[in-house]
């Protein structure tokens, strides 16, 4: 810590272009200014300054230091800035994408009634979509999404929880087409949202991985096709999560339910550049709402 002081020292006297206007700025003598600086040549072995002038110079050791205390001081600023605003009261628009299945799920009506019950300057914005373009393009603070999702330079990704895929049909539709065995899916008409999600289960299942004959594509949408499978329409995957309210309803009926069918990570990806007091209460609820 001491060595990071010592560098900040060293930028302020290069921005105020003398020791005694750096001392004024900080508070300190001329003298602990000047100490500050020996001190640091000392550690480093290189003459930093030349003093021998009405004013200083840079040595060559000590432009290339004064290049990395620049930076130095930026994050710094960066870092106070942000620390700042992560204690002010939590207020705005927070923008939270999710995949277009989970706008009936327990943990999105238990987020907006804490959202508004503790937060009440918040106000949440669903944008129901199932990719992360919305994220991209910085029209989404936050992202719900399900899959292997790793961090990047531009987003964060926060683990909240594992689900099970399931496969999920109307009773009526099961009735007039049992599903007894995976061999049965083949034959099954599809309410297809996601060529990836179908293949991958199929391949699990050790049935061909290829997409069945008999389907309707709702491609992105899975919403449209849980609501098709409420219908009667025919059989969707469905994430176990999202699938709660339908068995509660006794709109949807799991089927092969001892299958062994891929689990899915649901996350929260939030975009650095988003990072705010509010955004972070949102995505504490998250956290919270998941895990109950």
């Amino acid at each position: 810590m001491e060595s990071a002081k010592r560098l900040l020292i060293f930028n302020e006297v290069i921005k105020k272009g003398s020791m005694s206007k750096t001392a004024q700025s900080l508070g300190m003598t001329a003298s602990a200014v000047s100490q500050h600086l020996q001190n640091l040549e000392s550690d480093y072995g290189l003459k930093l300054l030349n003093r021998n002038t009405r004013r200083l110079e840079l040595t060559e050791a000590g432009r290339i230091l004064w290049q990395q205390t620049e930076k130095l001081a930026a994050i710094m600023q960066e870092t106070q800035e942000k620390m700042t605003a992560l204690k002010a009261k939590p207020s705005g628009t927070v923008r939270l994408s999710l995949p277009t299945g989970f706008v009936r799920c327990r943990e999105i009506r238990e987020l907006m009634r804490v959202v508004e019950q503790d937060f009440p300057d918040i106000r949440l914005v669903l944008l129901a979509e199932d990719s992360l373009a919305q994220l991209q393009q910085g029209t989404a603070d936050i992202a719900l999404r399900a899959g292997e999702i790793s961090d990047s330079m531009d987003n964060v990704v926060y683990r909240l929880a594992d689900w099970s895929l399931c496969i999920a049909g109307a009773m009526e539709y099961l009735a007039e087409n049992p599903i007894t065995q995976p061999t049965d899916l083949l034959t099954a008409h599809w309410l297809n949202h996601s060529d990836f999600v179908l293949l991958n289960a199929f391949e699990t299942l050790n049935l061909p991985k290829i997409l069945p004959e008999k389907r309707t594509e709702c491609p992105n949408m899975s919403a449209i096709a849980y609501y098709l499978a409420t219908e009667g329409m025919g059989l969707t995957f469905i994430l176990e999560g999202e699938l709660q309210v339908f068995e509660k309803n006794h709109r949807l009926q799991r089927v092969l339910s001892q299958a062994k069918l891929p689990t899915k990570r649901i996350s929260a990806v939030v975009a650095n550049a988003a990072q705010s007091a509010k955004n972070a209460a949102v995505l504490n609820v998250l956290k919270r709402v998941f895990k109950q």
